[in-house]
């Protein structure tokens, strides 16, 4: 196994979050060795689990920040710190301010899991009933490895299968005690990692569980699909959508919504099979991010998106269409992403007909009633660029533009993105190595951990 260099781990914040969280019976004193050695039962297992601040609504929403979907005012961007600025333009270093919480919130809840899948490893043979250990064990790997994978996809580059084994991955954390050296895996064990981990909770998963908050087989399928996709395997993303649309596949009828609500989308409405947010960056909050106008125009006026998704602020438009509710970035997984990686992976095998079906299906359910004529005889070419326009009109400010730009420019697309501030235009070439972010140079310093190429 390929190591880089030796890095300490930071994960200071999410012990202080163990400590601090009040939901647990019993407080979580700190050993000479810094685990947690007081998680003993099922019960306080599952309050941790089931902290919703912490384990489904503290994503890093950079990815968001990075895309064309939006852009800021000249007003806005100067008002905004150094850091911010740096990173709405892609620059190579100082993107993020020290302590930021977009490298150490998915730490922290990496940290959570661990310490709970610890305390199983130690008391595995005390704890009762069996069949509820091995539930919170799988939903602890679940949270693991959709941390795991927001991280690389903002701090690591596009997956090509050539090169993965010696490209810079993450540091992988699999156990609490943080007096251990930690590496820099390679990008091809990071997303193995994530896989195994996911791959691991299936068995004891229930197919659905009482909330969508809650890790399901449905979610854990979901996860596994949007990971085979980021790493450009489109049998199995395909394969695993499909599973994952085999236990839900309702989609909402945007006819039904009401499109002049602040947000026409409830939180964990009929197309969630699970729930969680991420965090918006400075220039990424809904108050000022406007809506490139290319990708408004995109909308036809028949499009019912184009009214739930949208409203005008001043002579500009900003999003309202989070799925939450509320002005918060929804990043779980639905069945309208399922339905179009689905399609997506069809197409790429030439299954023309049945790609058309699902794409199709989605469309009516955003078209006013009676006005959407389904596609028909489309070529294999023609049908995939359409996907892809389909998956940005719908998919947006849900943290997934920014992977799809990286797999789809290795794939030869060649999107370039560009962004004007004060009369100067900044370019994004494809394949740069800016679209794998510097890591915050607060945890370079304390950890001497290796620096992303600029």
């Amino acid at each position: 196994m390929k190591r880089y260099q030796k890095t300490m781990f930071y994960p200071i914040m999410g012990f202080l979050i163990l400590l601090c969280f009040s939901g647990c019976k019993k407080y979580l004193d700190e050993k000479p060795d810094q685990q947690l050695a007081t998680i003993e039962t099922t019960e306080d297992m599952q309050a941790l689990l089931d902290y919703y601040l912490k384990m489904n609504f503290n994503d890093p929403g950079v990815a968001n920040s990075c895309t064309d979907d939006y852009y800021v005012t000249n007003e806005v961007f100067n008002a905004r710190t150094e850091q911010d600025r740096n990173l709405y333009l892609w620059k190579a270093e100082n993107n993020f301010a020290p302590l930021s919480l977009h490298w150490a919130s998915s730490f922290e809840t990496i940290y959570i899991c661990n310490a709970i899948l610890d305390a199983i490893a130690r008391n595995g043979n005390r704890i009762t009933p069996l069949d509820k250990v091995k539930h919170i064990a799988a939903q602890s790997r679940f949270h693991r490895a959709r941390a795991f994978l927001n991280v690389i996809g903002i701090w690591t580059k596009a997956y090509d299968p050539t090169s993965a084994p010696s490209d810079l991955g993450i540091p992988l954390r699999l156990d609490a005690d943080f007096n251990k050296i930690s590496f820099r895996a390679s990008l091809a064990e990071s997303y193995n990692q994530v896989l195994n981990d996911l791959k691991a909770t299936i068995a004891d998963l229930p197919v659905k569980d009482i909330s969508a908050t809650r890790p399901s087989k449905g979610a854990a399928y979901g996860l596994l699909s949007r990971t085979y996709l980021q790493m450009r395997d489109y049998v199995q993303a395909g394969r695993y959508a499909d599973s994952a649309l085999q236990i839900q596949k309702t989609l909402m009828d945007f006819n039904t919504l009401n499109a002049s609500a602040n947000f026409p989308v409830a939180q964990q409405n009929a197309e969630v099979l699970f729930d969680s947010q991420a965090v918006a960056t400075a220039t990424g909050s809904q108050a000022r991010a406007l809506i490139n106008p290319e990708l408004y125009n995109l909308y036809a006026a028949n499009d019912l998106r184009k009214t739930i998704f949208f409203r005008t602020n001043g002579n500009a438009y900003i999003f309202k269409g989070y799925y939450a509710g509320a002005a918060s970035i929804f990043n779980g997984v639905a069945t309208d992403e399922l339905l179009l990686t689905r399609a997506e992976c069809l197409v790429r095998q030439n299954r023309v007909t049945e790609a058309l079906a699902d794409l199709n299906l989605l469309l009516l359910n955003r078209y006013r009633k009676g006005t959407f004529s389904p596609y028909t005889g489309l070529t294999q070419a023609a049908l995939l660029a359409l996907i892809k326009v389909e998956r940005r009109k719908e998919l947006l400010f849900r943290t997934l533009r920014w992977g799809d730009i990286k797999r789809w420019n290795a794939e030869g697309d060649g999107i370039v993105l560009s962004r004007t501030v004060n009369g100067e235009k900044t370019i994004l070439e494809p394949n740069s190595l800016r679209y794998a972010l510097p890591l915050p140079e607060d945890i370079i310093a304390l950890s001497g951990m290796q620096q992303n190429p600029k």
